[in-house]
């Protein structure tokens, strides 16, 4: 079993993923306008019925979404200057065939990160300022940590949905070239909120990866421990 977007390249793959989730939204009735001087922000203004609202794009290959948490999680990155979360999410993570589209409110975006937010600090977890931090689309368990906040795919369904096939070979040019200008390749991981601290020691990287392997199983950081082996 292959997976075509890992195939295709991350900067080829990403762009695809925003660029269907740009159509999506014209299929639903909208015009799509990338907002100027956001930096690194990828920001959109949809219109529809003569009003006007931003919207975050986001893409996920494994149907989890991120944002940055500031000020210990008072406020957050980008999400709190938006009002609209556009995601472009693959319908299988292991063996991609579609892309789906959802179109959430970001006031209900926000409440679920700030759920699991608390959730993690009160279980011990470790949340880092400006890093991004995840939260499931699909219908999870409120009672495994790094689960909750789950669901948006289910309270809000697709407005579109496309095979890989059909972006690859029927992406319009205009939206291409849009989504292009949007960003460079080195632009990805900002983006998409997943910026890596610099790690200046081991113990620095351990502890992230602890982090991490704690977001994937729901376990309390502290309850995993990693033995290190170097061979010269």
């Amino acid at each position: 079993m292959t997976n075509r977007l890992k195939e295709m390249g991350e900067t080829a793959s990403w762009r695809l993923m925003v660029s269907a989730a740009i159509e999506g939204v014209k299929k639903a009735g909208y015009a799509a306008k990338r907002q100027p001087g956001r930096g690194l922000s990828n920001t959109w203004e949809l219109t529809k019925d003569g009003v006007s609202k931003v919207a975050s794009v986001r893409t996920t290959r494994d149907r989890y979404i991120a944002f940055p948490p500031l000020d210990g999680g008072k406020r957050w990155k980008t999400l709190d200057t938006v009002d609209l979360v556009l995601v472009s999410a693959v319908d299988d993570p292991a063996n991609p065939q579609n892309v789906d589209v959802y179109l959430l409110p970001a006031d209900d975006v926000r409440k679920r990160f700030d759920a699991s937010y608390a959730a993690r600090t009160e279980n011990g977890h470790t949340v880092r300022d400006n890093f991004g931090m995840w939260i499931m689309l699909d219908q999870g368990d409120d009672t495994i940590v790094g689960q909750v906040g789950h669901s948006l795919a289910v309270d809000y369904p697709t407005i579109a949905r496309f095979s890989i096939d059909e972006l690859e070979g029927q992406i319009a040019p205009a939206t291409e070239q849009a989504v292009e200008e949007a960003t460079t390749v080195s632009d990805i991981e900002a983006d998409e909120a997943q910026e890596t601290p610099a790690f200046t020691t081991v113990g620095e990287v351990l502890t992230f990866a602890r982090a991490e392997i704690a977001r994937l199983s729901g376990m309390s950081s502290d309850a995993i421990k990693l033995d290190l082996k170097i061979e010269a």
